[in-house]
């Protein structure tokens, strides 16, 4: 007969070391969903701050358009005011004094053709009796000796005229001094300045 075995009142059957194992299993899958909620919400805040600086930058791009837009506009608004104030100044002038530029040219042309024989001046037909008096006495001025004949011509503008003798002659012609005033603000504000030139 097989000895008998004593009881073994010092067995603990209450399941403590597996509580602690558990425990263990358990503080250490905390552990590591903490840190994988950590890691998870540095790459969720990464992909928003990227965003949001994408969002940036393309605002930034929209406002420096809009800034350059309106730069753009604010210039071409200056070559506009320039070019009407160039004109209003030039049409005041001529309203003033008409025939500055005529008998400054005639004057001029006097002096180049002293010999010539006769000149012809070609000026508005409001004009005739007022410019014949005018370079009558620049004539006497200047020396000149030959005749001097003005025609009035109703499609020549008030303050443009020709100036025409035996060798030569010249043109006052505002329509090209307007495009000299259009192309020297050009050159000042650039081709924006070239659209106003429809308005008159």
């Amino acid at each position: 007969m097989a000895p008998a075995k004593k009881f073994m009142f010092d067995t603990d059957f209450s399941g403590n070391s597996r509580k602690a194992v558990d425990e263990g299993a358990l503080d250490a899958a905390r552990a590591e969903g903490f840190h994988s909620g950590v890691d998870q919400a540095r790459r969720e805040a990464d992909q928003q701050t990227a965003a949001l600086l994408s969002q940036l930058a393309r605002s930034c791009q929209q406002l420096l358009a809009q800034q350059d837009a309106r730069l753009a506009a604010i210039e071409e608004q200056a070559a506009h005011l320039a070019v009407a104030a160039a004109r209003g100044l030039a049409g005041a002038a001529l309203a003033d004094k008409p025939l500055v530029q005529l008998l400054a040219a005639a004057r001029e042309c006097f002096g180049h053709a002293r010999q010539a024989p006769h000149l012809v001046v070609h000026v508005h037909e409001s004009l005739v009796e007022t410019v014949e008096g005018k370079l009558a006495g620049l004539a006497r001025e200047t020396g000149f000796a030959g005749r001097v004949v003005v025609l009035g011509e109703p499609d020549i503008a008030p303050g443009d005229g020709r100036i025409e003798w035996a060798d030569g002659g010249l043109a006052i012609d505002s329509a090209q001094r307007d495009g000299a005033i259009e192309a020297a603000i050009r050159s000042v504000f650039g081709p924006a300045g070239s659209s106003g030139q429809g308005t008159r």
